[in-house]
């Protein structure tokens, strides 16, 4: 049997896969159990951000990002976000997407190029 916080951590990853498709950005899942964890989504552009996607009561924001940080760095990316499922919300656009300063800044400077 599946573990529920596995059950809902998957669910919240779809449910953010399927908006991003809607919005048209092209992103894949990624597997579970790599030896280098790339977050939980994957946009093949390089200058998008790694994604990790999490749906849990109580935020751990600084534990998050730090890890967003890392796995931005296994995937050779400049930034990683972190996609988080905010009480009430069902809609990941709802959501928030939290961030390191660095992160922000290598996003906007992506942006620009």
């Amino acid at each position: 049997m599946t573990n529920p916080q596995k059950r809902k951590g998957d669910r919240a990853e779809r449910d953010v896969l399927g908006y991003l498709t809607e919005c048209g950005i092209s992103a894949d899942r990624i597997p579970a159990g790599a030896t280098l964890d790339r977050g939980d989504l994957w946009i093949a552009s390089p200058q998008f951000p790694t994604i990790d996607v999490k749906d849990h009561a109580t935020p751990q924001l600084g534990q998050w990002v730090e890890r967003a940080c890392e796995q931005a760095a296994n995937a050779g990316r400049t930034a990683g976000v972190v996609w988080h499922k905010r009480r009430g919300k069902t809609n990941p656009a709802d959501w928030f997407v939290t961030m390191s300063g660095e992160s922000f800044v290598a996003l906007i400077k992506a942006g620009g190029s």
